[in-house]
């Protein structure tokens, strides 16, 4: 009986994931035959495996000629990533860069000017990688002839960096090895994306045995379709692109996470996918407190209540999910303090160079960027006319309300659902599960309402792929049992994401700015 159980979950999990990635696929259409435009991962990954953390990419241009040393495909995806549809020079993306200055003193100073596009003495602020502030006027206090090619030059270069986590390069490194720049994201990105659909479709089924969701197994077919189409995951795992490579590959690791996380079952697992998130997505970072709640209230009760065997095993658990994200974090410190002299710091502060007005004036987070992260996260609406195109979306984009309608179906019930079970225990283990999953939901989401960027050029909030797993886990553990009302819900969350997938980056008549 156990072996045929186990025999239909593999089928049914294995016949999930070969939809999904069918259906991805097929929307994907084009942007299946070549590699995306936005290539930072693969240019990461190549300069790593030649022992460089920096890249020479943003000094090349659109239409050179290849040079012999060139790796496979690297001018290709250079004019691929600089020329639009039209032809026009859109310029580098998302690479980061600063200075590397000696001033007539002989001494070197790395930094930026944060203020070099206005005039006056302000131009001439100078914020050092370290965090210190000096005025330098780079035409009267800097050295010259540090570069014998060019012996009345000043010294004075622009190094530039890749300013994203380096775990999606990392994964990358063995194919760009092998086939250089022609790495293909965007098949990359569809198969994490269906190893998602898969992994959540075996959490419900994990809660299902465990008495924990009541939902019939077509229900739980529902949810994981709610989840693959009827989310951001569907737009956003058809493109590649390095933005939303990473949020997919990171929603993969999150997921992995959980499964292991819950219940405190597999502590160094759940520490080690969590870890490798984080240097994926670092806003994952705040997904870490899901494992202590899990252990320090087992079955939803206070581990105290236990004795001291059950403390004894609570901080096992802890020490074990806390050594690899130690070492992970210890690497990622590391690599971020070589690059910017910075432990906690990737690189966005430095985006055009440091220029970016709500960066240099606010901060990467702080409460100015509440309110229109806000409306993208959850209220924007489309608008609609009575004329062609009819419907256009904003490209903040879309708040979960509208993107995900099935959402509502949480407001309609009033409590976790007592009533599917007698069992005081069980009723205690589900509330604690579902306290958990919102409070680790509240701490990834609330720093992102902070964030200095909305998501902006999207079709719905993208950012929400950070929290999903959560959200989703919190979805089937309060409506349970899937009502007429709640599937037609479902099935309008999934034209209403067909439709992003669809003409987001494709049909630009429907987005504005």
């Amino acid at each position: 009986m156990f072996a045929k159980l186990a025999t239909s979950l593999r089928f049914r999990l294995a016949a999930v994931g070969v939809v999904a990635l069918a259906v991805y696929a097929a929307s994907s259409a084009g942007m299946l035959l070549q590699p995306s435009p936005h290539f930072h991962f693969a240019d990461m990954a190549w300069n790593m495996l030649h022992g460089r953390l920096d890249t020479d990419t943003p000094r090349r241009f659109a239409g050179q000629p290849a040079k012999a040393d060139d790796p496979p495909g690297y001018q290709t995806a250079i004019d691929r990533h600089l020329l639009g549809r039209d032809g026009k020079n859109l310029g580098w993306n998302d690479w980061a860069s600063y200075r590397v200055m000696t001033l007539k003193g002989g001494q070197p100073v790395r930094g930026v000017f944060p203020w070099k596009d206005q005039t006056g003495d302000k131009a001439k602020q100078f914020h050092t990688l370290g965090g210190q502030w000096m005025i330098i006027d780079a035409n009267t206090d800097l050295k010259s002839g540090c570069d014998p090619k060019r012996p009345t030059g000043r010294c004075d270069e622009v190094v530039h960096q890749v300013s994203f986590p380096p775990f999606p390069a990392v994964l990358m490194m063995p194919l760009v090895q092998l086939w250089g720049f022609n790495v293909n994201d965007v098949w990359l990105t569809l198969a994490f994306a269906a190893l998602s659909v898969v992994l959540f479709l075996a959490l419900l089924e994990r809660w299902a045995r465990q008495g924990l969701i009541a939902t019939t197994p077509g229900d739980r077919l529902w949810l994981a379709a709610l989840f693959a189409f009827g989310t951001v995951t569907w737009y956003c795992s058809i493109r590649g692109q390095v933005w939303f490579s990473a949020l997919v590959i990171g929603l993969t690791l999150h997921l992995l996470a959980v499964l292991c996380a819950q219940g405190a079952r597999r502590p160094f697992l759940a520490g080690l996918f969590l870890g490798l998130g984080v240097a994926t997505r670092t806003p994952l970072l705040f997904a870490s407190i899901f494992l202590p709640l899990e252990a320090l209230f087992p079955n939803g009760r206070p581990v105290w209540l236990g004795g001291r065997q059950a403390l004894r095993t609570a901080v096992g658990q802890l020490l074990w999910f806390c050594l690899p994200m130690a070492v992970v974090g210890a690497g990622l410190a590391w690599f971020n303090w070589v690059r910017w002299e910075n432990p906690l710091e990737f690189g966005h502060l430095y985006l055009l160079e440091g220029t970016r007005a709500p960066t240099r004036e606010h901060g990467l987070f702080n409460t100015v960027f509440l309110n229109g992260n806000l409306g993208a996260a959850l209220t924007n609406m489309p608008r609609l006319f009575f004329n062609e195109p009819y419907i256009a979306v904003s490209r903040h984009g879309l708040g979960l309300l509208a993107s995900t309608p099935a959402l509502f179906a949480l407001f309609g019930v009033a409590k976790l659902r007592d009533d599917l079970t007698v069992d005081a225990d069980l009723l205690s283990r589900r509330k604690g599960l579902y306290r958990n999953l919102l409070l680790t939901l509240l701490a990834v989401a609330i720093p992102g309402l902070l964030y200095q960027n909305d998501g902006w050029q999207q079709f719905a909030y993208r950012f929400s792929m950070d929290f999903l797993p959560l959200l989703m886990g919190i979805f089937a553990l309060r409506v349970q049992r899937l009502s007429p009302l709640t599937k037609a819900l479902i099935v309008l969350a999934i034209i209403v994401q067909g439709f992003g997938a669809l003409t987001f980056g494709r049909a630009e008549l429907f987005y504005y700015d």
